[in-house]
C-alpha cells in the first residue's frame, strides 16, 4: 500500500509535470543572476588586506556563532530564539524537501530505484526531524509577527517587506503540512507506524477525517500546487530584496569581520594622495571597500544600532540604520540587477546628510549591538574625513580646534609652557630630566590635553600622582614635549593633522627610556595602544583604572577611609567598547570601604555615551537634545532608586566624561556628584590632593 500511496500523491501528468520544471528552472535561474549580481557588486568595490589564516583560525568561533545565533541572542534572547528556530526550521524544511525531489526525479526516474528512501527507519525519523522542525519555524515566524505588530517592538520597523517575508514564509510552513496531513488523512488506515513520528501531519489529518478519498486527493493537488508556486516564488524573491538577501551575505560578513579594526580608521598617504589628485575617504560609491559593500548587503534592518545610538536616543537627525540602508539603496540603484544604471553621484548628496555624520559620538555601540557585525562607524568616519580633507566643509567650531592643535599641540589653544601647571606643589620630574640625570623610569605618565588644561580633571592628575608616590611607582612626564595624540583630529576627519600629530609623538618618545605608558583619558589610551603602532610607535599602554587595580591586588597601595557612597559606574565607550576594559573599574570600586556599587540600566557593553567622543566635546548641542542631560537622568534614576540613606554619586574613569556628566549634573541642577575613580581611590587612602 505504500507503493500505492506514494504514486497516488506524487503521479503528476506530463503537463503539470513540465510546468514544474520550468517553474523550478526560472526560480533557480533567478536565484542564480541575483546572487551574481550581489557577488558583481562587492567585487566592485577596493580590495581590503585580507589574513587567510587569521580568517581559517576563526572558523571554528564562525561557525558556532552561526549554529548558535550567539551574536543574535546577545542582549535579545527572545529574539535570538526567534531567530535560531526559523533559520534551523528553514534549513531543515529546505534539505528534507531537497531528500524527496532526489528520491522522485533522480533516484526513482532516472536510475529506476524502486524503493527509494520512503521506507523503513530512515522515513520514520524524516517524518519526525521535519514535523519537529517545521513546528518550530511556523513558532518562530508568529513571534516575528507579534514582535512586530503586537508588542511593537520601537527598532522594528513596519515596511512592505517586513510583512511579506514572514507572512510568505508561514504561508509556506502551514500549506506544507497541510499537505501532510491530507496525504495522512487517505493513508492512515494503511499505515503501520505509530503517529508520534508525524505529530503535526496527524493531527491536522484527524480534522479531515471523514472526507472521501475523491476530495482528498482534489485538495491535496491544489494546495501542493499552491505551496509549490508560493516557495518559487518566494526562491525568486530571494535575492531581490534588500532585506531578505542578508540569508545569502550575513554568514560571509561574520566569517570576514576581522578584516578591519572596528572603529579604526586605516593609515592613508595623505601627500600621496594629494599629489596624485586621489580620492580621500568615501564620496562616492566607488570608493567604498568589498568590506564595506558586504557590510551593506549584510543588514536585517533590525534597529538595534539605532537603539542604542546616543545621537538617536537624544533626538538627533542620525541613525546609523538608515546609514546603512540609504547607502545599500544606492549601491542596488547605480549598480541595478535589472535596467540601466544611475549616474555615480556623492554620497552626502545622493542618500546621507551632513547632519547625521556630524552628529556621531564615535562610540561604537552601533558596531557593538550589531548580530552580523555591520561596522556603521568606519562609513561614517571615512565620509568624514573625505569631508574635511577634499571638501573643506565641517562644522564653524572645528575650525579653532584645527588652529589649536595646529600652532600649540593641544584642541584648547593652551600654550605649551602652561602643560604643567595642574603638577604645581607636585615633585613631579620631566622625561628630559630623568635622561639628564642618567635615571630610568618605569611609566612614561602620558597626562592628556584635558588634564593639563581642564582645572576639574587637573584634580584626575595630581589624584593619580599622589597614588603613585604611595606605592612607589617610577615615572615621570614630558611635559611642555607633550602634545595632543591627534584623537580628536582624526574622529573628526582630519586625518593629515593626526599624523602630523602621532608621528611628532612617536619620534619625541623615542628619545626616552621608559617601560610603559600610563594614561589618564581612555582616547589617548586608544590612540596611543592601537593606532601609533602604524607610525613606529609600539607601546605597552596602561590606563589608570588597570594600574591602580594591580596596585590594589600587589598590596601596595591600601584604602583604610570609609566612603559612605551609593556609587553608580559610567562606562567610558573608549575605554569600554573599544578596548573592553569593563571590569577593572568596578573592581575598584567593589574594594572601597563604605561604597555600595549600583548598576545604571544601560551598562558595560551597552553604556550610554557621555557625548564626548568624535569632536563633539567642543559642540554646543540644541537644548532638548544633549546626550549628556540623557546620561545624567540615566544615573539619577538608578541611585534615587538606590541610595539606602546614603549620598549618590557617579563614578568615571575618563576627562571627557568627566566635564560632559559635570555639565549634565549643572544643566539639570542635580545634587548628583561625579568623580573620578582615582579621586575616590585618593580619597579613601587619606591622600592630600
Amino acid at each position: 500500500m505504500e507503493r500505492v500511496t506514494r504514486e497516488v500523491f506524487w503521479n503528476v501528468s506530463p503537463i503539470g509535470e513540465g510546468i514544474f520544471f520550468g517553474l523550478a528552472a526560472v526560480a533557480t535561474l533567478t536565484l542564480i543572476y541575483g546572487v551574481y549580481i550581489h557577488i558583481k557588486r562587492i567585487l566592485s568595490g577596493k580590495k581590503v588586506v585580507f589574513s587567510l589564516s587569521h580568517a581559517w583560525s576563526t572558523l571554528g568561533s564562525t561557525l558556532g556563532n552561526i549554529a548558535a545565533n550567539r551574536s543574535i541572542k546577545r542582549n535579545h534572547s527572545l529574539a535570538g530564539m526567534m531567530h535560531l528556530f526559523i533559520m534551523w526550521g528553514f534549513i531543515a524544511l529546505f534539505i528534507g524537501t531537497l531528500i524527496v525531489a532526489l528520491e522522485y526525479d533522480f533516484f526513482q526516474k532516472l536510475l529506476g530505484w524502486e524503493r527509494g528512501f520512503w521506507y523503513g527507519n530512515f522515513f520514520l525519523g524524516y517524518e519526525l526531524i521535519l514535523d519537529t522542525m517545521g513546528a518550530l519555524f511556523i513558532i518562530g515566524l508568529i513571534v516575528a509577527l507579534v514582535r512586530r505588530y503586537a508588542i511593537k517592538k520601537p527598532q522594528l520597523r513596519w515596511t512592505s517587506t517586513d510583512l511579506i517575508l514572514p507572512v510568505s514564509l508561514l504561508v509556506i510552513g502551514i500549506t506544507g503540512f497541510v499537505v501532510e496531513g491530507i496525504r495522512l488523512a487517505a493513508t492512515s488506515n494503511e499505515l503501520a507506524y505509530n503517529p508520534a513520528w508525524s505529530p503535526v501531519g496527524f493531527t491536522i489529518a484527524s480534522l479531515l477525517q471523514g472526507l472521501s478519498l475523491e476530495t482528498l486527493l482534489a485538495m491535496h493537488k491544489g494546495i501542493w500546487w499552491f505551496h509549490a508556486i508560493i516557495a518559487f516564488g518566494w526562491i525568486t524573491y530571494l535575492p531581490y530584496a534588500p532585506k531578505v538577501s542578508h540569508i545569502l551575505t550575513a554568514a560571509f560578513n561574520l566569517f570576514f569581520k576581522d578584516m578591519r579594526d572596528q572603529g579604526r580608521l586605516a593609515p592613508v598617504d595623505v601627500e600621496a594622495a594629494f599629489e596624485n589628485e586621489t580620492v580621500l575617504g568615501f564620496e562616492t560609491i566607488a570608493d567604498l571597500t568589498r568590506k564595506d559593500l558586504l557590510d551593506l548587503a549584510s543588514c536585517t534592518e533590525c534597529g538595534r544600532c539605532e537603539i542604542n545610538c546616543p545621537a538617536n536616543l537624544s533626538g538627533k537627525l542620525l541613525s546609523p540604520r538608515n546609514i546603512i540602508v540609504n547607502l545599500r539603496d544606492q549601491v542596488n540603484a547605480e549598480i541595478p540587477a535589472f535596467g540601466k544604471a544611475q549616474e555615480s553621484k556623492r554620497i552626502l548628496e545622493a542618500s546621507i546628510s551632513p547632519e547625521e555624520i556630524w552628529a556621531c559620538t564615535t562610540c561604537m555601540a552601533c558596531v557593538d549591538a550589531c548580530p552580523v557585525y555591520i561596522d556603521p562607524l568606519n562609513k561614517i568616519l571615512e565620509l568624514r574625513r573625505n569631508e574635511v580633507m577634499i571638501q573643506d566643509k565641517y562644522p564653524e567650531t572645528y575650525a579653532e580646534i584645527f588652529a589649536g592643535m595646529e600652532k600649540r599641540g593641544n584642541p584648547w589653544n593652551q600654550h605649551p609652557s602652561s602643560r604643567l601647571d595642574w603638577a604645581k606643589g607636585l615633585e613631579i620630574k620631566t622625561m628630559a630630566e630623568v635622561e639628564a640625570a642618567g635615571e630610568k623610569v618605569d611609566y612614561l605618565f602620558w597626562v592628556g590635553c584635558s588634564a593639563a588644561f581642564d582645572p576639574r580633571n587637573q584634580k584626575i592628575a595630581r589624584s593619580v600622582v599622589r597614588i603613585l608616590e604611595a606605592a612607589g611607582v617610577s615615572f615621570a612626564v614630558l611635559g611642555e614635549e607633550e602634545a595632543c595624540t591627534g584623537d580628536p583630529a582624526r574622529r573628526i576627519g582630519h586625518e593629515y593633522l593626526y599624523q602630523i600629530q602621532a608621528e611628532m609623538n612617536v619620534e619625541i618618545m623615542k628619545n626616552y627610556s621608559f617601560k610603559n605608558v600610563l594614561t589618564l583619558c581612555p582616547h589617548c589610551f586608544n590612540t596611543i595602544k592601537n593606532e601609533y603602532p602604524d607610525y613606529g610607535g609600539s607601546y605597552q599602554v596602561v590606563h589608570h583604572t588597570e594600574m591602580i587595580k594591580s596596585l590594589l591586588d600587589d598590596g601596595r597601595i591600601e584604602m583604610t577611609h570609609s566612603l559612605e557612597h551609593v556609587i553608580t559606574y559610567h562606562d567610558s565607550c573608549y575605554l569600554g567598547r573599544h578596548n573592553n576594559i569593563f571590569d577593572q573599574p568596578r573592581d575598584i570600586l567593589k574594594k572601597i570601604p563604605g561604597v555600595e556599587l549600583v548598576e545604571m540600566k544601560r551598562n558595560r557593553e551597552r553604556g550610554m555615551c557621555c557625548g564626548a567622543g568624535g569632536g563633539m566635546m567642543w559642540i554646543e548641542e540644541e537644548p532638548g537634545k544633549r546626550v549628556n542631560e540623557n546620561r545624567v537622568q540615566q544615573a539619577e534614576e538608578t541611585l534615587a532608586a538606590n541610595k539606602n540613606g546614603k549620598s549618590g554619586l557617579v563614578a568615571s574613569a575618563c576627562p571627557f566624561c568627566m566635564t560632559m556628566m559635570e555639565d549634565g549634573l549643572g544643566a539639570k541642577e542635580s545634587d548628583l556628584q561625579d568623580k573620578d575613580i582615582a579621586e575616590l581611590v585618593a580619597e579613601a587612602m587619606g591622600l592630600e590632593i
